[in-house]
């Protein structure tokens, strides 16, 4: 993280609260601010502050060539992968499932009477995000068709 220099220590509690919870008068409040709600918009706004709060959400937020990278491994994924997981009982070990680092590519797991069952995630909508974020898929709206009222009882066609 980039220094604290030039922040007060009012600012730094401000900055580590915020980042918890997200809620600027919160975090006021919690720095010792007397107008927490005006002090907490006031932090928001501060170019000083401002920088050190995306510094320190660059190391935490996915960026794109990493969702691609995580929404390809999903759209490649196969229950095949998850072989090796399976001990000499016939039940999924699932210690092997997380040191196989494969644990992202499941939904859920449910308890079932022969162990385990594992859902991955839906490889075809993970296809479909990837066409969708290279432009391969688009939707369009076709709005030159004839617009057709149906009416009953005593309204006319004239009285629309």
């Amino acid at each position: 993280m980039s220094s604290w220099n030039g922040l007060t220590d009012k600012q730094k509690v401000f900055i580590e609260t915020y980042l918890k919870c997200w809620n600027a008068g919160k975090a006021a409040k919690e720095a010792g601010y007397a107008f927490p709600y005006r002090s907490g918009y006031e932090n928001l706004i501060n170019p000083d502050i401002q920088i050190h709060i995306r510094q320190r959400l660059l190391g935490h937020i996915m960026d794109a060539d990493e969702a691609m990278s995580r929404l390809s491994e999903q759209g490649r994924a196969d229950m095949a992968a998850f072989l090796d997981c399976i001990g000499e009982d016939g039940q999924l070990n699932l210690l092997k499932v997380k040191e196989s680092g494969k644990t992202h590519l499941i939904k859920s797991i449910y308890w079932t009477k022969h162990g385990p069952r594992l859902v991955l995630y839906d490889a075809q909508k993970a296809l479909e995000l990837i066409g969708k974020a290279h432009g391969i898929f688009k939707e369009t709206v076709d709005h030159t068709g004839e617009i057709v009222v149906h009416h009953t009882g005593n309204v006319k066609p004239d009285d629309f």
